[in-house]
């Protein structure tokens, strides 16, 4: 990937940050249920943090082919609506990194970006390596507890993004996601 295309990417993501900020900051009461959701899914993504961290201390430090990359580490418009309705900040990155270097975002024991804010293909991509160890020290039952959580956890995030898109598709200059595009 060419600089410019690294900076471009980078301010229409700050663009869309600030976009976002100013729909809750502006129709705040209209968002109550986005926030209500976003609470409930930030609970459930607390609740399996400490599963996931157990395995990727173990894996990751091992690791030869370091999966988390620069350009993963960006918030798609869906995490920038979750990580707002939840009151939070978005990190920010810095721009004219190489895209294909290791995360800026990743620390010596791992993602130094806390699990809630993190970006959503961050907390759920799972190689191989992890997988299998996810699946050979755990029973049959807790793994399904573990694909149980994380299915709960994405339809939190589609019931959230379908609350916000109906909540703001009024409002005018407000953001909305429609079929896998932002419209204004």
């Amino acid at each position: 990937m060419i600089m410019s295309e690294i900076c471009d990417r980078y301010e229409s993501m700050r663009n869309c940050r600030q976009d976002v900020a100013d729909v809750f900051r502006h129709h705040g009461g209209r968002l109550d249920k986005v926030r209500d959701i976003a609470n409930s899914t930030a609970e459930e993504i607390e609740n399996l943090s400490a599963f996931i961290q157990q395995h990727t201390a173990v894996v990751c430090p091992e690791c030869t082919s370091v999966c988390c990359a620069n350009r993963h580490s960006m918030h798609t418009f869906d995490d920038i609506v979750f990580i707002y309705a939840l009151g939070e900040q978005i990190p920010l990155h810095t721009p004219g990194l190489d895209d294909s270097g290791p995360c800026q975002f990743l620390g010596e024991l791992g993602c130094v970006i806390p699990r809630v804010v993190r970006p959503y293909r961050c907390n759920w991509y799972f190689c191989s390596p992890l997988l299998n160890r996810i699946t050979e020290l755990n029973t049959v039952r807790h793994y399904r507890m573990f694909i149980n959580l994380l299915q709960k956890i994405t339809r939190g995030r589609q019931s959230l993004m379908e609350e916000y898109n109906s909540e703001v598709k009024d409002l005018g200059r407000a953001p909305i996601k429609r079929d896998n595009f932002l419209y204004y």
